[in-house]
């Protein structure tokens, strides 16, 4: 696994495609610590991984021409990529302080120092002769390259120590549940980390003393080291994608659940055009979903009856339904009974005024508009006071009638046709 390309090159995917998808909103939103330090982690985790394949870390030295080169240019994108995460995860973490400011700021200057370290002992160290999988062990014994091993070993030990110490102190304060999902991989993450350090560092060590246990080095320790930048991936991007997709699919769900109600509006006006080209989207089509909706109930208004709905309430709770229940049910077949009204006014000029006027309140809509409108804007309660926004319906409201007529369309038939024998009006299908 250590020499395999697809090893590396899946984490390298991931990430890249991550940092690809987080650029139109970092160019928007550049400002945003949480966002510049996400993107920073995804490349060069990308970058990362990209260059371990052996045979990439071949390419690199061969075009630069200096023996390893690829090792520090790993290293100390190990290092920064170290010192990436516990930036964000100190800022994800933390609001906005000077004390934050202070404590990324000595993350920063560790790391940069340990950066700096890494470059000035591969220079001095001797490294002419190429190795591409075993170079830390191959090294062990050879001054300078010792100390150049040692640094990103111990710079990378250090992140994955205190990043797990405070993910875990974080831990005990969360309640969002996409944010715990978060923590848990990344501590998983880091877990595996540490364990990919105490193998390299071992490895190493066994050489000082004599032995060779070279195939932790180059065996059993990158396993670790792809597994824990899949799971800092997937953390970091679950912390902040989770949330997004819980509410695209909470508006769906609401998009779908508005249906029936939606599609009784269709019989009234005309439906808007539907949400299309880069505007497009859950929110939107929710939107949509509502405004068609609103502009059926604003047309319905003159013919909605606050004292229809009351008697049909009480009819169907003395039915056994309990008041939530009982309220949808009476909206919906005062809502289906004013469309029977309101085609009977569009069939026939002796179908627009109904035996018992319930259905021609359009004709108070000159003298007191503001009746019908108060109907429109409380559907599910009948009000009848005064309401200058005829379009302002609690989305509580327009679920619960919506939920009604989807679940209790056999009840609502059955109303609906007994008010409109009463008001002398033919239902329609």
């Amino acid at each position: 696994m250590a020499g395999s390309f697809a090893a590396y090159a899946i984490p390298a995917v991931l990430m890249a495609v991550a940092f690809v998808i987080k650029l139109p909103l970092l160019g928007r939103a550049w400002q945003d610590p949480i966002l510049r330090a996400t993107a920073l982690l995804l490349g060069i985790g990308a970058i990362v991984f990209a260059s371990l394949p052996p045979g990439n870390l071949h390419r690199i030295n061969e075009l630069t021409g200096v023996p390893n080169f690829a090792g520090v240019w790993v290293y100390s994108l190990l290092t920064a990529y170290s010192g990436a995460c516990l930036w964000l995860i100190i800022t994800w973490r933390e609001p906005p302080s000077a004390a934050r400011r202070r404590r990324t700021r000595l993350v920063w200057a560790a790391y940069a120092v340990n950066i700096v370290g890494l470059w000035v002992t591969f220079a001095l160290g001797d490294h002419h002769v190429e190795r591409l999988r075993d170079l830390d062990t191959y090294y062990a014994n050879t001054p300078w390259m010792r100390e150049h091993t040692m640094l990103y070993l111990l710079a990378h030990m250090v992140s994955a120590v205190v990043a797990a110490s405070i993910l875990w102190a974080w831990f005990q304060e969360i309640a969002d549940t996409w944010l715990r999902r978060a923590v848990v991989c990344l501590q998983v993450a880091y877990a595996l980390g540490f364990v990919f350090d105490v193998a390299k560092t071992a490895a190493v060590a066994a050489r000082w003393t004599g032995h060779d246990w070279d195939y932790l080095s180059t065996y059993v320790a990158p396993p670790f080291a792809i597994a824990e930048a899949f799971l800092v991936s997937v953390g970091f991007l679950v912390g902040q994608v989770g949330p997004l997709c819980e509410e695209h699919r909470r508006l769906r769900r609401a998009h779908r659940r508005l249906e029936p109600l939606w599609r009784a509006m269709l019989t009234v006006g005309a439906a808007p055009a539907p949400a299309t080209g880069r505007v497009s989207g859950a929110e939107l089509r929710l939107e949509l979903r509502r405004a068609a909706i609103n502009d059926g109930l604003l047309r319905l208004a003159p013919r909605l009856s606050g004292e229809r709905r009351e008697r049909i309430r009480r009819r169907v709770v003395n039915e056994g339904y309990d008041g939530s229940a009982a309220r949808g049910i009476a909206a919906a077949v005062d809502i289906l009974v004013a469309v029977d009204a309101s085609r009977a006014v569009s069939d026939g000029p002796t179908a627009a005024h109904p035996a018992h006027g319930h259905a021609a309140h359009g004709h108070a809509a000159h003298g007191h508009a503001a009746h019908g409108h108060a109907a429109h804007g409380h559907p599910a309660h009948g009000h009848a006071d005064a309401d200058d926004t005829p379009t302002d319906v609690p989305d509580s409201e327009l679920e619960s009638v919506a939920h009604a007529l989807r679940v209790h369309a056999p009840v609502i038939e059955t109303f609906r046709r007994q008010a409109a024998a009463t008001e002398g009006l033919s239902t329609h299908a």
